[in-house]
């Protein structure tokens, strides 16, 4: 009877297992067709080691030369896209060691950069409606890990709720704003830098769509070691790399994957050497929300602040044209609103020295029209500001100084208190 009573309770266990497997297809099932994103939750983001200094991985290929480094576990089937545009994929590790074969070339070119579906169009490769409205010209910025700093500027490699990377994101936005686009830049606090961290951002990246983002930019740091493992010189100045990270646990892979590529041509083609490369790896980061979001990595722990600041605003010149927005650069308009402000300038100095040269004309000398200047002035400050009080009942004109007794008489009565004849009379003086 005991043996009995076990073995119903295991049928009746595996039949409720299988119960809520079936539940959850036929959710996924429906969601799917109603076109709702469904989140995909990874083991890779739920492990500690993403982004955390002193746990870094190194991809080598079959050969052992170094391709990669990063501060996150990688798993099998992760893959890396070089500066180089060589694509690998992980098929073993070793320890923190990714071994890594290639898999081809990636044909990647300035030609690839066409302007991006708009709502109600479908990515290439993608099959999924993207959520932001048509012609948004919105950007939306927020930090996953908003405790990230760097050390050399910011003296500690984390500040919950206030890390180096925050500054970042607001360079890169303001390099945005600067080319005519609109940025929201979302400084929500997603502390503590745990496995819920992407669970907790997820809400401010759903919001920033709400709000019409046609595109997302989760801002990261790596934590490298190697100071000089990501910097490089460009234009005449020290900045940072920036890697592009894509989640390939998610519906959008294939159209954040295109994305990326696109802004890695774009900014080969503009400043050479700024991409160190394109990371595929196990997870979702959020990008099942759009097919235009993307996790940057600007630099490292080892890195100065400026160097990474100077780097994402380098990137940022790349964004407008990727997503088919045309860049307006601030100074571009400066020159008409400084000619505008010198024409009214130059009118008004000429009524000033017309009017002077009429005054002097009809008043005959210099001396007469400085006169005339100080009547009118003196008459029309009174007629402005004390006519009305010092005429108003219960006023004790006694106690009004001889001045202002002068001026209020001197002062022109209004119309609408003369008779005909006194007004006659009061003409018949001049």
């Amino acid at each position: 009877m005991g043996k009995a009573s076990r073995s119903w309770r295991i049928r009746g266990s595996l039949g409720l297992l299988v119960l809520a497997l079936v539940l959850v297809g036929v959710v996924y099932t429906r969601s799917q067709q109603q076109g709702t994103a469904v989140r995909v939750f990874s083991l890779a983001e739920l492990l500690p080691g993403n982004h955390t200094t002193g746990q870094y991985s190194i991809l080598v290929d079959e050969q052992g030369r170094v391709l990669d480094m990063m501060a996150r576990r990688i798993y099998i089937h992760d893959e890396f896209i070089s500066a180089d545009n060589r694509r690998y994929r992980v098929i073993r590790i070793e320890g923190n060691k990714g071994i890594c074969r290639e898999i081809g070339v990636e044909q990647i070119s300035q030609e690839d950069t066409g302007v991006p579906a708009q709502a109600g169009q479908t990515m290439p490769g993608d099959g999924t409606t993207p959520v932001q409205a048509a012609g948004s010209q919105i950007i939306g910025v927020y930090h996953s890990h908003d405790d990230e700093s760097y050390v050399p500027s910011d003296g500690s490699q984390s500040i919950p709720g206030n890390g180096g990377v925050l500054r970042v994101g607001s360079a890169f936005a303001d390099r945005l704003r600067s080319l005519g686009l609109t940025v929201i830049h979302d400084t929500t606090s997603h502390a503590p830098h745990d496995d819920g961290a992407y669970r907790r951002s997820r809400r401010t990246a759903m919001s920033l769509m709400q709000r019409g983002a046609a595109a997302l930019f989760d801002i990261h740091r790596d934590g490298v070691p190697d100071p000089t493992f990501y910097r490089r010189t460009i234009n005449g100045q020290d900045v940072t790399m920036v890697r592009l990270v894509v989640g390939r646990e998610n519906q959008n892979m294939s159209a954040n994957l295109d994305y990326a590529k696109r802004l890695k041509a774009a900014a080969d083609d503009r400043y050479p050497g700024l991409i160190w490369g394109i990371f595929i790896g196990a997870g979702s980061y959020n990008q099942d929300l759009s097919p235009r979001a993307i996790l940057l990595e600007a630099g490292s722990h080892t890195n100065t602040l400026q160097e990474a600041e100077r780097g994402v605003t380098l990137f940022a010149d790349v964004v407008p044209p990727v997503l088919g927005f045309a860049a307006r650069p601030a100074a571009a308009r400066t020159p008409s609103t400084a000619a505008d402000w010198r024409g009214v300038l130059y009118v008004l100095l000429a009524f000033v020295i017309g009017g002077g040269a009429f005054l002097l004309i009809s008043a005959g000398s210099w001396e007469k029209a400085v006169a005339r200047v100080k009547q009118f002035t003196s008459i029309e400050w009174v007629n402005l500001l004390g006519w009305r009080q010092l005429r108003k009942p219960g006023v004790d004109r006694n106690k009004i100084t001889d001045r202002e007794r002068e001026a209020v008489e001197l002062a022109p009565v209004p119309p609408r208190e003369l008779e005909a004849n006194d007004e006659r009379a009061d003409w018949q003086k001049d």
